[in-house]
C-alpha cells in the first residue's frame, strides 16, 4: 500500500477531488496549507503598492492507494493539476506497512476500500 500526498493549486482541488472519486478512491484527506518553492514570491498591487506574498495558499490531499492503482492515481492527478506553469504543485509517494480500520478492524488494502 501506498501514500500519495499531492500539493496542488487551490483552485484546482474540485476538478482534482472528482477524478479521483471517479477511479473509485475510497477517502482521502484534504488541508489547506501554504509554502514557496521555486517560485519563491507572488507580486501583486494592492491599493496601488506592490505587495509579494512569499507564503502562497495551496491544497495538499492525502490518499492512501493499494499498490496496483498507484500509477492510475498519480497519473489522473497530474492530468487534472497540471497547467504547466510554475507553482502546479509537487506528488510525493511513500510505502504504508500497517493500515487498520479501527471500526472494523480490517487491515492492510481492505481497510482503505
Amino acid at each position: 500500500m501506498k501514500k500519495l500526498e499531492a500539493i496542488i493549486r487551490s483552485e484546482k482541488m474540485p476538478v482534482v477531488k472528482e477524478k479521483l472519486r471517479q477511479l473509485g478512491i475510497g477517502g482521502m484527506t484534504i488541508y489547506n496549507v501554504s509554502g514557496w518553492s521555486k517560485q519563491r514570491e507572488l507580486h501583486l498591487q494592492w491599493r496601488g503598492q506592490p505587495v509579494a506574498y512569499d507564503l502562497l495558499p495551496k491544497i495538499k490531499f492525502e490518499i492512501l492507494v493499494p499498490d496496483a492503482q498507484i500509477d492510475q492515481v498519480i497519473q489522473a492527478v497530474v492530468e487534472s493539476s497540471r497547467t504547466g506553469e510554475h507553482g502546479d504543485g509537487v506528488i510525493f509517494v511513500s510505502t504504508i506497512e500497517h493500515a487498520i480500520n479501527i471500526a472494523t478492524l480490517d487491515k492492510g488494502d481492505k481497510s482503505i476500500s
